[in-house]
């Protein structure tokens, strides 16, 4: 129907009303979750077919015919970029150098990329869907372990490796029933579910047939249950020759043991290195322990298949969330430490090693500090636009602005100490997350697969690819044309 002449200029003026609802619903459309991600599959095929890539475009240039035997997977979390700098800094300034010009054990890796961490659903990560990207190969919503987002079981590379017939393990600083190990064994669609979590590790696989399980959270296997199910008798009777340890002394004594291993050194998570006891085993000492035991395990089933072990610098977070950077400096040097341990004990040429991380921190490294400036200190010389001293650490969002009784910032100096709270820009509960790339670093059979910039999720096809494990495409069966089926 055609409108008369005079009602033409009412419609005109409406029409952008009419219209911008319209284009909001189709920009809200633009961003909604693709339906293909929701699932294992896509993920699956997404990576297998980067893997694929990635195979044609180093064929003509690197040759390398070398299967891993071994895998270490070495993680950070909260790892961020600038954690790394500062703590290199911090590790050179400890023994009495400027810091600047001190090296991580990870810059000895020969190949280096950066991984992308988003999650299903979310641009900033939390560590429950990161572990589930790279240890089991699928992107999920946050919160989510093992599962896919639409609530499909998704395995680890360390399931991929019991089936392989490799003795596997899994090390870390936080509870083990926390996100970043129980990606390793454990199936949920929240990561608080810790009770299930713990119950997952000792009934069900692949967490039952784990030879080494080292880190804290007692109190889930134990104290803190009301189903009535004792955990930790559970274990002890389905493993009569396996060993049990609470602190470090009982760590050593069980280096003799013929059976598993199983070590819960806190209630909770074990204390940051700087405020732990000397009963606390150290990372390093609990990744030499891991791998003595996985290598005596190897050679014990006579085929020499090898292990798979899965060792987590957990406290890092930690640190930077209660946005105390000398904790969290303090607990990637003690990975640092774990690093230069297992480069020891390993032989480059059958293992395959990887470093990385699961997600950043809002830590930044600002301003123009005179070479050696303590890192975690200040240079008086830096001021801002009021004549106020800043320190070179800060974080984006945390507890403490360094604020006087009016509520104007002043100079932090007075506070600063290796244990103190980091100055923060915007007043929040605690320090949160940040979205960027992590890096990540390898060496051994396959590692030159590692360098460039991935999805997350292809972390274990990597792995899985240069150890010959899983469904996909391997170094065993790369000239068999086989499908990316789901692992």
């Amino acid at each position: 129907m055609l409108l008369p002449a005079r009602q033409m200029p009412i419609l005109l003026l409406l029409l952008p009303l009419i219209l911008i609802p319209v284009s909001l619903v189709e920009s809200r459309a633009t961003v909604e979750q693709p339906a293909g991600e929701q699932l294992s599959s896509f993920w699956l095929r997404q990576a297998q077919d980067s893997l694929r890539e990635r195979l044609a475009r180093f064929k003509d240039s690197i040759t390398d015919v070398r299967r891993a035997k071994n895998v270490v997977l070495l993680m950070g979390d909260g790892l961020s970029l600038t954690t790394l700098t500062a703590a290199r800094i911090l590790k050179g300034q400890r023994s009495g150098g400027r810091g600047e010009e001190a090296r991580l054990a990870v810059e000895r890796f020969p190949f280096a990329g950066l991984t992308k961490t988003y999650c299903v659903d979310e641009q900033t990560p939390d560590s429950a869907c990161t572990a589930t990207a790279y240890l089991g190969g699928v992107k999920t919503q946050g919160g989510t372990v093992g599962q896919s987002a639409s609530g499909e079981r998704v395995d680890s590379v360390i399931q991929w490796a019991q089936r392989a017939g490799k003795a596997t393990g899994v090390v870390t600083t936080t509870r083990l029933t926390d996100a970043s190990p129980a990606g390793a064994y454990a199936h949920v669609r929240r990561r608080g579910e810790e009770l299930e979590i713990a119950r997952q590790l000792v009934e069900e696989e692949p967490g039952r047939s784990l030879e080494v399980i080292l880190g804290g959270g007692f109190g889930k296997f134990a104290g803190e249950r009301r189903d009535g199910k004792d955990l930790l008798a559970q274990w002890r009777q389905s493993n009569p020759k396996g060993c049990l340890s609470r602190s470090l002394k009982e760590l050593r004594n069980c280096s003799g043991a013929t059976g598993k291993l199983l070590g819960l050194f806190s209630d909770n998570h074990m204390s940051y290195h700087l405020a732990a006891s000397k009963d606390q085993p150290r990372l390093s000492e609990m990744a030499v322990a891991a791998i003595e035991k996985l290598e005596r395990k190897s050679q014990e089933s006579g085929d020499g298949s090898g292990y798979f072990v899965f060792i987590e610098g957990g406290r890092i977070d930690h640190g930077h969330h209660e946005t105390r950077v000398g904790y969290a400096l303090d607990e990637m040097l003690e990975l640092d430490a774990a690093v230069e341990a297992v480069l020891k004990m390993i032989d480059p040429r059958e293992t395959l090693v990887v470093f990385t991380a699961d997600h950043s921190h809002t830590l930044s490294m600002a301003g123009y500090a005179k070479r050696g400036t303590s890192i975690l200190g200040m240079d008086d010389h830096q001021k801002d636009l009021n004549g106020v001293p800043y320190s070179t650490l800060n974080y984006a969002i945390g507890k403490w602005q360094s604020l006087d009784k009016e509520g104007r910032r002043e100079s932090p100096s007075k506070t600063l100490s290796p244990t103190s709270y980091t100055p923060s820009y915007i007043s929040g509960r605690k320090g949160v997350h940040s979205g960027e790339d992590v890096a990540v670093f390898a060496m051994g059979p396959q590692s030159h697969l590692f360098g460039g910039i991935m999805e997350q999720n292809l972390l274990p096809h990597l792995m899985g690819y240069a150890a010959c494990l899983g469904r996909g495409v391997t170094l065993c069966n790369r000239n068999q044309d086989a499908k990316p089926v789901p692992l």
